[in-house]
């Protein structure tokens, strides 16, 4: 590894042999340096495979004890690479994830695209009513006991978002007729039906968690 540094600035180059300790590097650096340009490549002696990459960072995302309907992650892995993509809640749940995928063994590189939603009250109102009218629905209450509920409440100024999955068209349909009763200014049912194969699940574009 080589630190070259002028005017303040310095520029991380050489290879290291995880992302953990990529981050680590550059960490310590911005303590010394008004800028750090992070040009580290990571070099894995053992490549890990695409499949158990993904295995691994949907473990890290389902595992993550603060995950909960609000929130909704998609990834995608190449040759290593991850980009994470979705929506949460608050700031700190984009960053915690960004955190726990780092450490999943065989990831090289990470770019973290998942967007954080709105906090005002009126999306606070409408996100927590959507919840109670969906899981409290006759159709729906059997989801709601899950470890991790299937269908994901996404709520941005006044814009609704549902993702995940049911088990038919019909509640699919419903959950569509339940969100469009509110005062939402938008909604997008993203919602898949279970047993369908989506667009998404090769291991080169998002896969849903």
């Amino acid at each position: 590894m080589r630190v070259a540094v002028q005017d303040g600035e310095a520029t991380l180059s050489g290879v290291v042999t995880s992302l953990p300790l990529k981050r680590q590097i550059e960490k310590r650096a911005r303590k010394e340096a008004k800028v750090v340009h992070n040009e580290l490549r990571v070099h894995i002696e053992e490549p890990v495979k695409d499949a158990e990459i993904v295995d691994g960072v949907r473990a890290a995302v389902l595992g993550y004890p603060n995950y909960d309907i609000f929130d909704y992650v998609e990834f995608g892995v190449k040759d290593g690479a991850v980009l994470l993509q979705g929506s949460v809640l608050q700031p700190w749940k984009k960053s915690s994830l960004e955190g726990r995928v780092a450490r999943v063994a065989g990831v090289r590189a990470l770019k973290n695209d998942i967007t954080v939603q709105s906090a005002s009250q009126f999306d606070r109102d409408l996100r927590y009513s959507l919840a109670r009218r969906i899981y409290g629905d006759g159709m729906f209450v059997r989801y709601a006991n899950r470890s991790h509920p299937p269908i994901r409440i996404l709520v941005d100024r006044g814009n609704v978002t549902l993702a995940g999955w049911v088990s038919s068209p019909v509640e699919k349909a419903v959950l569509g007729t339940i969100a469009r009763s509110t005062l939402s200014f938008k909604v997008e049912n993203r919602i898949r039906v279970d047993g369908e194969t989506p667009a998404a699940d090769s291991k080169e574009e998002p896969t849903e968690s």
